[in-house]
C-alpha cells in the first residue's frame, strides 16, 4: 500500500508545478531535476525565483523550522482535512517570512 501523506505530497507538487506553468515558470519536480536541492528540503526546481517546499497536511507546517533546515525559501500548504475515512483539501497557502513578501509587494513610490 502506498504512503497516503507521500502520495497527497506528489499531488500538491504536481498540483503547484502546473500552476507555476501557467504563468510561464519553466519548473519541475526537484526529484525529476536535482538531486541536490531535493536532499536540502526543494520540492520545485527550475527559472522560478524562489526554492520551494510543498506540504500538504492536516496540521500546520512548522515554517520557522522548514525555513531554518532547508533551502527552502517559501513553503506552499494544502490544507487537508479528514471526514471519515478520507481526507479532502480544504485550502492552499503560502507561508514565507514577512520580508520576502514585502520584497515581493515591493513599494508604491
Amino acid at each position: 500500500m502506498a504512503n497516503r501523506n507521500r502520495t497527497a505530497g506528489h499531488i500538491f507538487e504536481r498540483d503547484v508545478i502546473s500552476m507555476l506553468r501557467e504563468r510561464g515558470w519553466d519548473v519541475h519536480t526537484s526529484r525529476y531535476a536535482s538531486r541536490l536541492l531535493d536532499d536540502k528540503g526543494v520540492d520545485i526546481a527550475g527559472n522560478y525565483p524562489r526554492n520551494i517546499q510543498c506540504k500538504a497536511s492536516v496540521n500546520t507546517p512548522n515554517i520557522k523550522k522548514l525555513l531554518d533546515e532547508t533551502e527552502a525559501d517559501i513553503i506552499f500548504w494544502r490544507k487537508m482535512e479528514k471526514k471519515g475515512r478520507k481526507f479532502y483539501k480544504v485550502g492552499e497557502y503560502a507561508l514565507l517570512p514577512l520580508g520576502d513578501l514585502l520584497d515581493l509587494i515591493g513599494t508604491n513610490k
